[in-house]
């Protein structure tokens, strides 16, 4: 049975703002998008946050206007070696976000009884944005953000579902932060369902590229190292108070 949990709405941007202008941004006549990363967090650094603000950058540019965003930790059926219980997962990326201005956290994948795909998390975001009819339909896109190394994942055999991989493309668009060593121009060519959809995968280039790594920040508090300037401090004094990692 599916856990009902209501969509933060928050951050959510729905009225005025320099960066869009004087008038009210939703009365334009233009696009808005809601980003979702999904993800195992575990735990979240600033690389994950980073993301949020060079994808919000590159759509503005565009002429997106970003206007909300979502981190999705993985549910705990995923089972992932190391990975650790969703209420500490979850409660780390509220702790991390809170000093963003337009990233939340939405715990629905995490909370349920059992995996959850990454097109039914999409979906979930949009149903719940025009559900409550904040924004037009044609006015919204929700888009998956994430990293080449989820990208090139897309064209392996047996980790995804062709047809939610051409829903996922077709119907929301993902935007990627380009990794050093990843083409991601090679990935699309090579990839029937990405070239069908092209025009819904955007590419960003990180100016000042970001290695941080959650399984290195693991392997640093295993080993008793700090890890401040990697994290949110928050994250990092819940880690510490819980004891996580140690083992």
């Amino acid at each position: 049975m599916a856990v009902n949990i209501p969509l933060l709405l928050d951050k959510l941007f729905l009225g005025h703002s320099e960066e869009f202008g004087s008038s009210n941004a939703l009365n334009k006549n233009c696009t808005f998008v809601v980003l979702v990363s999904t993800g195992s967090f575990n735990p979240p650094t600033y690389m994950h946050l980073r993301m949020f603000e060079l994808a919000k950058d590159a759509l503005k540019l565009l002429g997106y206007y970003v206007i909300g965003g979502y981190m999705s930790p993985v549910n705990d059926a995923y089972r992932k070696q190391g990975l650790l219980p969703a209420v500490h997962r979850v409660k780390m990326c509220e702790l991390a976000c809170k000093s963003s201005s337009f990233v939340m956290v939405d715990p629905w994948e995490a909370m349920q009884s059992s995996y959850q795909r990454t097109l039914i998390v999409l979906s979930r975001v949009q149903d719940c944005l025009y559900r409550d009819g904040l924004i037009k339909r044609d006015s919204l896109k929700v888009m998956l953000l994430c990293g080449s190394d989820m990208l090139e994942s897309f064209s392996i055999p047996g980790v995804w579902i062709p047809d939610q991989v051409k829903a996922i493309c077709r119907d929301f668009g993902i935007i990627c932060i380009r990794r050093e060593g990843k083409d991601i121009d090679e990935m699309v060519r090579n990839n029937e369902i990405f070239q069908e959809n092209k025009s819904n995968i955007i590419s960003v280039d990180e100016l000042v590229p970001n290695k941080i790594s959650s399984t290195k920040v693991r392997e640093c508090i295993r080993k008793g190292f700090s890890v401040k300037y990697l994290m949110a401090d928050e994250v990092i004094d819940y880690i510490k108070d819980q004891k996580l990692y140690i083992d």
